[in-house]
């Protein structure tokens, strides 16, 4: 499954603020990072190549974000 990935915000106003490590991060250094539905893992494959996760899907929906059509 791909999963989507909450990198950051940016609050009325204010500055971004990182959510954690990045999917550029993960992919290049190793580093673990988070989805939407919980799940942990170091990123490494084309997400493309695979079905959106539907937790994600469903709580990105949710909170009213676009989603690429796919």
């Amino acid at each position: 499954m791909s999963h989507i990935v909450l990198e950051g915000f940016t609050p009325d106003g204010g500055d971004f603020v990182s959510a954690g490590p990045t999917v550029v991060e993960g992919i290049v250094n190793g580093t673990a990072v988070r989805a939407l539905c919980g799940k942990v893992w170091v990123p490494g494959r084309d997400p493309k190549r695979y079905p959106l996760c539907p937790t994600c899907k469903e709580i990105a929906e949710r909170q009213g974000w676009k989603l690429p059509a796919g």
